[in-house]
């Protein structure tokens, strides 16, 4: 018996937007054309905001209305559904399966989903303004490597923080411990930012997956958010690079 499983090379938020032909959110209208041999239905949609590339009305689906395997990486989706998608397609025609850069929001919008997209916004038109700069460099995440079972990191604990934007972006070197030895701002937040490097090159593990040895590639790019909707949450994030 062969047992297949769903295998997904994720990229991060900046070189998912670098590469997508359309970001933007959507609401899913209506699912239909299910195609049982071939395993796929359709999705009309509409656009509630675009960031990047041409409205399209319709999506192809992998899987079928209302069952998706997750081992051949199938994706349901449901009418009223909304959803934030970098996407890349061709002639102006998209699919979308588990594996694709989207995500899930909330049925109605909120006010921190409003924040949220604001900041996605701004960082969104920095990247695009300074694309050719980016061209070939590789983003990553990181983790803290001292934050043990504590919810919040360090850097979420800095006091008097009054970022003047909502991003940052930061240029690494590693050692061969995968930890930072340089760090330079390529764009930083304008607020506790030395504070926040020195917090980084002590805490902070870089997670290198397309390179197990660094003598590879040394060099990258973190893109940090200020997630000002958690300031009043306790054990949620206000520095990270999740957004």
């Amino acid at each position: 018996m062969k047992i297949s499983a769903c295998s997904c090379v994720k990229g991060t938020l900046a070189e998912n937007y670098l590469e997508a032909n359309v970001v933007g959110v959507i609401k899913i209208l209506k699912v239909y054309d299910e195609n049982p041999d071939q395993r796929t239905y359709k999705a009309d949609v509409e656009f509630e905001k675009v960031y990047k590339g041409t409205k399209f009305t319709t999506l192809n689906v992998r899987g079928l209305i209302g069952q998706a395997y997750s081992g051949a990486c199938e994706k349901e989706i449901k009418p009223n559904e909304r959803y934030l998608i970098l996407l890349s397609g061709s002639n102006n025609q998209y699919g979308i399966s588990s594996c694709s850069p989207m995500s899930k929001l909330d049925l109605q919008p909120t006010k921190d989903e409003d924040i949220q997209l604001e900041k996605l916004s701004k960082t969104f038109s920095y990247l695009e303004k300074n694309k050719l700069k980016f061209k070939g460099a590789q983003f990553s995440y990181y983790y803290d490597e001292k934050q043990g079972d504590n919810p919040q990191s360090e850097l979420s604990k800095i006091s008097n923080f009054n970022p003047k934007q909502p991003f940052a972006i930061y240029k690494v070197k590693l050692n061969d411990s995968f930890k930072i030895k340089e760090i330079s701002p390529v764009i930083a937040f304008g607020s506790k930012d030395k504070t926040i490097e020195g917090i980084m090159k002590r805490n902070m593990i870089i997670e290198t997956p397309m390179y197990r040895n660094t003598s590879e590639k040394k060099e990258y790019l973190l893109l940090l958010f200020y997630n000002k909707q958690n300031i009043n949450i306790p054990n949620r994030e206000v520095i990270s690079d999740s957004w």
